[in-house]
C-alpha cells in the first residue's frame, strides 16, 4: 500500500512523539519531495530539510543509500538517495492496533474439536 501524508504523519507521531498537527506538517513537507515516488536523490533536498530527513532515518521511517558511478574523466562520483521505508511505516502505524481490534481472547476462536481431550493411544 502506498505511503500517504496521513500515514506518514501517524508514523511520525508514534515514533517521534509529536502532536498530530506538527507530525502532519512534517509529513507534508517530506511527501512534497517524494511526490508519487518512493525514492529521491539527496541533491533535491534543501539543506534546512536535511536535518528532518536524518531524524526520520534514525526513527526508521526513511532509508538512505548510495551508489558510485564512474565519470568520463575517470573520477568516481557518489550519488546519495532517500527512500520511504514502506514496510516499517506500515508496521509503525499498525503497532497497537492488533491489540485494540481484538475484543475477545484468542481461545474463543478455537473450534469445538480443540476442546475435546482424548487420552493418547497406548
Amino acid at each position: 500500500m502506498a505511503v500517504t501524508v496521513e500515514k506518514l504523519a501517524k508514523a511520525i507521531e508514534k515514533r517521534l512523539g509529536l502532536p498530530h498537527d506538527e507530525a502532519y506538517a512534517m509529513a507534508a513537507r517530506v511527501m512534497d519531495y517524494f511526490g508519487f515516488e518512493n525514492f529521491i536523490i539527496d541533491n533535491a533536498i534543501l539543506p534546512e530539510d536535511r536535518k528532518l530527513f536524518y531524524a526520520l532515518h534514525d526513527a526508521g521511517i526513511l532509508r538512505s543509500s548510495w551508489e558510485t558511478v564512474l565519470l568520463l574523466s575517470g573520477r568516481n562520483w557518489r550519488i546519495f538517495y532517500w527512500e520511504l521505508n514502506e514496510g516499517d511505516i506500515d508496521r509503525i502505524v499498525g503497532e497497537g492496533e492488533a491489540e485494540t481490534d481484538r475484543d475477545e481472547p484468542v481461545y474463543r476462536e478455537l473450534p469445538e474439536e480443540a476442546w475435546s481431550h482424548s487420552p493418547p493411544a497406548p
